[in-house]
């Protein structure tokens, strides 16, 4: 119990103390018996009145509600915020008022929502964007401002400032429909016949500038290029088909390289089925793809979450969202330290009940899933390739799984809380045999997620002018990828990992051999963290002890590893008879090629610079053999011109 609560600081810690300490006599007698059955500790735990957790679950948090005085409050400060010119703390205000304001949904088939405050918080936050420049921000919080039943008499307000995005966008055709709607708006408004008068003469003035004739559509903003697999693997679609999945005892399920892949090239894609944010990121980042929006939208139902778009915030509300929202007071209060558990709450909120009583009975875990018959398809999207994955249940020992059974209950509580099961609710503490699957599952999959789990990051950098190289990843959530994590750990990994959205693409690090295990690596890689650190971490949370090269030949951290071709370790310099006469020349190619990516990557050609690193690292190989610091540099700043030109990249001023 002592590391489980280790760092905790929630009410769960105080509550697990609390019922091992009234019940110490019964908790010892699971552990004399070692007790390891799921159903018999979640029945166990679901007997103790301090399991219920109502004095937490049935509190509530009005600070935490949507209210329309808070709404007016943040609005009123965004407007003084705004009025001294410091639009940071006003776009952040009127974002806070979008939150909080009431919402009411248009209708069934939209996530879209009206109310005087919302519309008045929209319509407020687009005039700051304007300020800043971000126009096609700005034109959305005026559409939603639109959709949200701002006031009739002010609307032309609301039209001039569509028709100057548009404007600015050079898009004249749309903005002369704005201005002429403006027009409209500025007969209905109960301004005063001067001032109508005056802005009628503005707006046509505005209107006689533009040049509708040649509008081709305007400048479409800039869209990332998006890279793809080129020919996907038939039995496992998220690898490449330079992958070959296979099965040893010794080894689980693993990747081969079934032809040479060079370097760059994307192995692995693939869309997570289950993710979870942070919760310090929670009503920062987007809660559907984790990404960071200058305006986001708010939850329609709760003041914690944000969402990118109508699109997430529709995905959302069509899932989880409804149903976790409805606990998400206490979820974040309980202090978990293994946040990759929160991960089986979200694979289970992203199913309805009967998703799952309808699937039980398929419920029985194989090991080697996916390779049974030549023409199944391993699917990301079906939730087996989620359970299936390795759990090692048997090496839990008995009081890891007394507080995984004790913290799944919590789970189960509250999804009780929200409603989820319905009808087959249980009406008093213990468990009904509904509940009692979903605890169990829960268990299983905190198991999974524990094994299996990747971070999902974004790339980091502080001010306007700082060179993406200095910058760093952060983690803002976590994801569980069914196919990528077929793939087994090493130290030193041929796969570069990174992510747009919650999306993960895996790129070759290095030149990888047909016949190559190919490898990513479940913790810090070897260059970063000394070898027993890196074990140490390896068998207490992934139950293996690692055999890479890296950790049988003990490779150092890189502050201790060879930094030029001078303090080279015996026969690391591949010199021959026959080569021997030539060492100076490759070495100083290797020295150039290093050169021209440096210049590369300062005058911010990124895909540029990728270009160069193939012949860097072939020149390279042809001289020494890893471990080496330019092996290290290179690999790292190969992997920030990856996660540069596809990744999550977001700039702080």
């Amino acid at each position: 119990m002592g590391e489980e609560l280790s760092g905790a600081a929630g009410f769960l810690e105080v509550v697990y103390r609390e019922i091992c300490t009234e019940y110490a006599e019964t908790i010892y007698s699971l552990q004399e018996k070692n007790v390891t059955d799921s159903e018999a500790l979640l029945r166990q735990f679901s007997e103790f009145p301090e399991a219920t957790f109502k004095q937490y679950l049935n509190t509530e948090a009005p600070v935490l509600r949507k209210n329309k005085n808070r709404s007016n409050q943040l609005r009123e400060s965004g407007n003084k915020a705004y009025s001294q010119k410091n639009n940071a703390s006003a776009l952040k205000l009127y974002t806070d008022a979008i939150r909080f304001a009431p919402y009411h949904l248009i209708d069934d088939d939209t996530s879209a929502g009206y109310g005087e405050e919302l519309a008045l918080a929209f319509a407020n936050r687009s005039v700051v964007l304007v300020q800043l420049k971000n126009y096609e921000a700005a034109l959305s919080d005026i559409d939603l401002a639109f959709m949200a039943q701002y006031p009739q008499n002010l609307r032309y307000k609301l039209y001039e400032r569509k028709g100057r995005c548009l404007q600015a966008l050079k898009q004249d055709k749309l903005a002369e429909e704005a201005f002429n709607s403006c027009l409209s708006g500025i007969r209905e408004s109960t301004l005063t016949e001067e001032k109508k008068q005056k802005l009628e003469t503005e707006i046509k003035a505005l209107i006689k500038n533009l040049s509708p004739s040649d509008d081709k559509k305007g400048k479409e903003p800039e869209k990332r290029k998006i890279p793809q697999l080129k020919r996907k693997n038939k039995n496992f679609p998220a690898f490449s088909d330079s992958v070959s999945i296979q099965y040893k005892e010794s080894q689980g399920r693993f990747g081969v390289a079934v032809r040479d892949i060079p370097l760059g090239e994307l192995v692995c894609l693939e869309e997570p089925p289950c993710f979870y944010l942070h919760e310090e990121m929670t009503g920062v980042n987007c809660s559907n793809c984790f990404r960071r929006h200058e305006a986001p939208l708010p939850s329609p139902i709760c003041t914690q979450n944000v969402f990118c778009s109508l699109e997430c915030q529709k995905t959302g509300m069509s899932g989880y969202h409804l149903v976790e929202s409805k606990f998400m007071d206490v979820l974040f209060q309980n202090g978990l330290k293994k946040k990759e558990w929160f991960l089986a709450l979200r694979a289970v909120t992203n199913k309805p009940l009967e998703f799952f009583t309808s699937l039980q009975h398929k419920l029985d875990h194989q090991p080697k899933y996916g390779l049974e018959k030549d023409d199944f398809v391993y699917n990301t999207e079906d939730f087996l390739t989620l359970y299936n994955l390795v759990s090692h249940t048997e090496q839990w020992d008995q009081k890891e799984h007394a507080y995984k059974a004790f913290f799944a209950l919590f789970f189960v509580r509250c999804l009780q809380k929200s409603e989820y099961f319905g009808e087959k609710q249980s009406c008093d503490n213990k468990l009904g045999p509904e509940e009692l699957m979903i605890g169990k599952l829960l268990i299983h999959l905190m198991e999974v997620a524990t094994m299996n789990s990747h971070e999902i990051g974004q790339l980091e950098c502080f001010g306007e002018e700082t060179s993406w190289l200095l910058g760093t990843t952060k983690a803002v959530g976590c994801a569980l990828e069914p196919t990528l994590v077929l793939l087994n750990h090493s130290c030193d990994p041929s796969l570069i990992r990174l992510n747009f959205g919650t999306s993960t693409f895996c790129f070759a690090s290095r030149f990888i051999k047909k016949g190559e295990e190919i490898t990513d690596s479940y913790t810090l890689t070897y260059d970063v963290t000394p070898k027993l650190e890196r074990l140490s971490t390896l068998s207490k949370k992934y139950k293996f002890e690692c055999n890479c090269l890296a950790c049988k030949e003990e490779w150092n951290t890189y502050q201790l590893l060879p930094k030029s071709f001078n303090d080279l370790v015996d026969n690391q310099l591949k010199l021959t008879a026959q080569n021997a006469g030539s060492l100076g020349g490759r070495v100083q190619a290797i020295q150039q090629l290093g050169a021209k990516i440096h210049r590369v990557q300062q005058n911010k050609d990124y895909s540029g610079a990728l270009q160069i690193y193939p012949d860097f690292l072939k020149a390279l190989d042809g001289v020494i053999s890893p471990p080496h610091q330019f092996y290290v540099i290179a690999r790292r700043s190969y992997s920030t011109c990856l996660w540069v030109l596809y990744g999550n990249c977001l700039r702080i001023n």
